[in-house]
């Protein structure tokens, strides 16, 4: 930017400058564009349709961080249901390995219960209970119980003349439960009257 012009160049600057003809050959092509003041009805309008369209944008606003916050918790909870599940399916695929422990301890023959080697196998046995305890894993009660479908899985029927009216007679396989819900019911045999 310049100070001080020179004679010459005010000059140009003046010629430079548009004629009345094309000012009013430009205010004719952009008539819409001419600025005039507004009355106070018309900015009362614009006022208006302002406040409509920001009533508007807050809405979707608001709409969006609702679906935003619906979003969320529902990631959350299919997050917390499926390591829920995945450690219920963990904790059944080790409920074999405890009922085997469990058997191979009580088919073994008295000379060998005092070996070394079987105090280990005793150990594991009640490592693994207790990883089920801490993980909320609870044996299902079965024996002398009373049939219940919930919990229990007829597998054999046997008829009782004791009186008693469908009760556990058997157990072939425990049943257990995490929290409240049943993971693997007992496999029993009840008996009948």
């Amino acid at each position: 930017m310049k100070l001080f012009n020179t004679k010459k160049e005010v000059e140009i600057e003046v010629s430079s400058e548009p004629n009345q003809d094309q000012v009013e050959e430009v205010v004719d092509q952009k008539s819409n564009s001419i600025l005039v003041d507004p009355t106070a009805e018309d900015l009362q309008l614009q006022l208006v349709e302002e406040q409509r369209k920001s009533a508007e944008y807050l809405e979707s606003c608001q709409r969006l961080r609702a679906d935003f916050l619906n979003l969320k918790r529902r990631t959350e909870n299919e997050r917390a249901s499926l390591s829920t599940e995945a450690r219920e399916r963990l904790l059944v695929r080790i409920l074999p390995i405890v009922d085997d422990f469990e058997r191979a301890l009580q088919s073994l023959p008295e000379g060998l219960k005092s070996e070394p080697w079987i105090n280990g196998i005793n150990l594991i046995e009640k490592k693994l209970k207790n990883l089920l305890d801490q993980e909320g894993v609870s044996e299902l009660p079965a024996k002398e119980a009373e049939f219940d479908p919930r919990f229990h899985e007829a597998v054999q029927h046997d008829e009782d003349t004791s009186g008693k009216q469908d009760y556990v007679a058997e157990v072939y396989q425990k049943g257990y439960r995490m929290g409240d819900k049943v993971i693997r019911p007992a496999m029993v045999k009840v008996a009948r009257r």
